[in-house]
This record gives structure tokens, sequence and C-alpha cells, in this order.
């Protein structure tokens, strides 16, 4: 597996990652290379391809084929965002559970503003991603469109994405909606918050063993609460010391 080195950044430091899930079309993987390129972002991650690189993936690139010799391979999310602090999904969805996704603009304003790095994950071409991968994102993006005929295609969602990351990082000011990050404490990465979701996970487990009902909505929201309340480190460390206690009194 290789594991990126650093992430090039688009003009002032943002650090961004496109990631594609399960993709199965190589011209996809080629196209989403070269609207990436076109708007200076590089570091494309591929999350279980369905299809290899080929020639056709070549083709579509056109002269962005450094940005798929350099792309990073992985088995699953989890692995390509353990050091990201924001996560982005795309959704068909405008809303979910009750909460409103972001416009491309609105998304890319949040990613500029962000002082770690960005990963945004764009799912299979014809399902999407799923609600666990959906789980692992801190926002979701909805990308609007004819109600009738919503078929927009990858590498076109990747296109508008990587234009206004581009628009967003180029303007004098950020659009309006972008969540101020300023001084605010050193956010919790991939890895670290997803210790804390497992901890939460085994408490739920616990209580379905225990005659309660299967509980797997509120498990779903509340992993999607606490990406979006986007804790600290020092948050995290907080709330996991206080599940382990409460694993240990509730497991006796």
């Amino acid at each position: 597996m290789h594991h990126p080195e650093g992430i090039v950044s688009l003009k002032a430091g943002i650090n961004c990652r496109i990631v594609l899930v399960g993709t199965s079309h190589p011209a996809n993987i080629g196209a989403a290379a070269r609207a990436m390129k076109t708007m200076a972002l590089s570091e494309l991650m591929l999350i279980d391809p369905q299809c290899e690189v080929d020639s056709q993936a070549v083709a579509m690139a056109a002269n962005a084929n450094d940005v798929l010799a350099e792309a990073h391979h992985y088995g699953d999310i989890q692995s390509a965002v353990t050091d990201t602090t924001l996560v982005l999904g795309l959704t068909a969805r405008p809303r979910r559970e009750g909460v409103p996704a972001l416009t491309p603009r609105e998304a890319a304003a949040m990613a500029v503003a962000e002082q770690g790095s960005t990963a945004i994950l764009f799912g299979r071409e014809r399902t999407g991603l799923t609600n666990e991968e959906l789980g692992c994102c801190h926002r979701l993006v909805h990308i609007p469109a004819n109600p009738d005929y919503p078929a927009l295609n990858l590498a076109a969602a990747v296109q508008i994405m990587a234009y206004e990351l581009f628009c967003a990082n180029t303007a004098t000011s950020l659009a309006s909606g972008a969540e101020e990050v300023g001084d605010k404490e050193h956010l919790a990465a991939g890895q670290h918050l997803e210790a804390l979701h497992k901890l939460f996970d085994e408490l739920v487990t616990m209580g379905e063993m225990a005659g309660d009902q299967p509980h797997e909505t509120l498990r779903l929201r509340l992993r999607a609460y606490i990406n979006r309340t986007r804790p600290s480190v020092a948050e995290v460390d907080m709330l996991h010391g206080l599940l382990k206690r409460l694993v240990i009194l509730k497991g006796h």
C-alpha cells in the first residue's frame, strides 16, 4: 500500500484529497484526474476500485497522467483519511437525518478555511456512498441538478467540486457560509475520531445484548452528530475516558 508523503496544495496551502470510492469505469478515473489537474489539484485516492487504471483511463486523463501515476490505493476509507481533519462526502440527497447538505460552494469555502487536511469522497457511479461510508463524513455535499434527470457523471461531479475549490482558494474572501476555524483547538483527525465511534458502538451493542431493541439507527445518528460537532483532540480524549468507564461499569 502506498501512503502519501505529502499533500500538494493549491495556492495558499489548501490540503485537499479527491477520493473515489468503488469506481467501476476506468474512463471515469482518468476523466477525474484531468478535472483535478485543470484546477490545480493533484492528490487522488482510489478506495477499492472495481476496475484497473488501464489505457482507457490514461487516454481520458489526457495530460494528467502524473495524477494517475501518483494515485494512492486503499482498501477502505478509514485508512485513507486517518490523518484528515475534515471529510466531505457527496450525496444525491439535499438533506439527511434532518440536516441539510452543503452546496459545492459552501463545501469549498469550508475546505479552504480548514487548518488541517480535507478529503472529498465521491461514491460509486450507480449507487454512490453507503450509509456506513457517509457516516465517516463530517459534512455532506449535494450538487443540485434537474430533479427529472439528476444523473450527474462522476467526473463531472469531481470537476464541479474542483472548480469551486479553485475559486474559493483564489478569491480575496471566502464564500459566505464557510465555517471559521481561526484559533480553534486542534481538531481530531480520522483515526482518533474512529476510536471514539467504536466505543459508542460498543455501548450500543452492549445494550442490545442486555435485551434492548437493535439500535442501528441510533448508532448512525450518534456517529453523524459527533462528526458534525468536529470535536478537538482534547474533547475526544475526555469523551473517550468517560465512555471507557461506562463500558467497564456496564460490563459488570
